[in-house]
């Protein structure tokens, strides 16, 4: 395989690389891999930055590049939907989610790709102000940001950062894609995650596109990701499978 170069969301950090040795049997040396927002990364690409795959928490910006004649096909990779990791002593459930959000005695965090949040990021403190009337700058000052490993403290080796921080650093409550709560809950037992409630939650539609210079190897993972194993393999890290694929744009 000739050298490629796969560009994802950063809720994407740890499960790109398990999608890979999955398929691969190990992630081939000529692969090199990086995360950000997926905003950011598209503009890197429309910049001319080299990119065979393309992983991005909306379809929007994949389309995008399709339409552009960047990429050469954009389906539908799953859903990830926002949900609320919390400690399993708070028993919060989908009626009670934001009711205990909005409570300024628990500590609450959110996921992030970087420690300057995006406004992709900040979009489920918008939709929740919106439906409670609380300022979006007042939520925004309670919140801890936590993105997986980029920021200081870190988790020891073998921890998951979430499950660790949400353990050792007195965080009550974490907004975050269902992928990243379940890695987390089974790094730490005492936490349990809920939905949260329609009108607030953030449905990521997670898109997926492919350069016309990709390596067929690569070709191969992008069409096993669609397939039915592919699609079991995400639904089992949190994904919902999206039966529109979309292939050829």
């Amino acid at each position: 395989m000739v050298h490629q170069t796969i560009l994802a969301a950063g809720s994407m950090l740890r499960l790109l690389p398990k999608l890979l040795g999955n398929y691969f049997g190990a992630t081939p040396s000529a692969i090199t891999t990086s995360f950000g927002p997926s905003g950011a990364l598209r503009s890197k690409i429309e910049a001319g930055h080299a990119c065979a795959l393309f992983i991005s928490a909306t379809s929007v910006h994949t389309d995008a590049l399709v339409e552009k004649q960047i990429l050469k096909t954009s389906d539908i990779l799953g859903l990830n939907s926002t949900v609320l990791l919390h400690q399993k002593s708070l028993n919060v459930s989908e009626e009670s989610a934001v009711h205990r959000i909005l409570d300024p005695n628990l500590a609450l965090g959110m996921s992030t790709t970087g420690l300057d949040p995006s406004a992709d990021d900040l979009e489920i403190l918008r939709k929740i102000s919106a439906n409670s009337g609380v300022d979006t700058q007042s939520l925004r000052s309670r919140i801890r940001i936590i993105t997986g490993g980029r920021e200081i403290p870190n988790s020891p080796q073998g921890r998951n950062q979430y499950g660790w921080i949400m353990e050792t650093q007195d965080v009550d409550l974490l907004l975050t894609f269902q992928s990243n709560a379940i890695e987390a809950t089974d790094d730490n037992p005492q936490l349990q995650f809920c939905n949260l409630p329609e009108k607030v939650r953030v449905d990521g539609y997670y898109g997926i596109g492919i350069s016309p210079n990709a390596d067929q190897e690569l070709v191969g993972f992008y069409n096993w990701l669609l397939s039915d194993v592919g699609q079991g393999y995400l639904r089992h890290n949190g994904f919902e499978a999206i039966t529109n694929s979309r292939s050829g744009g």
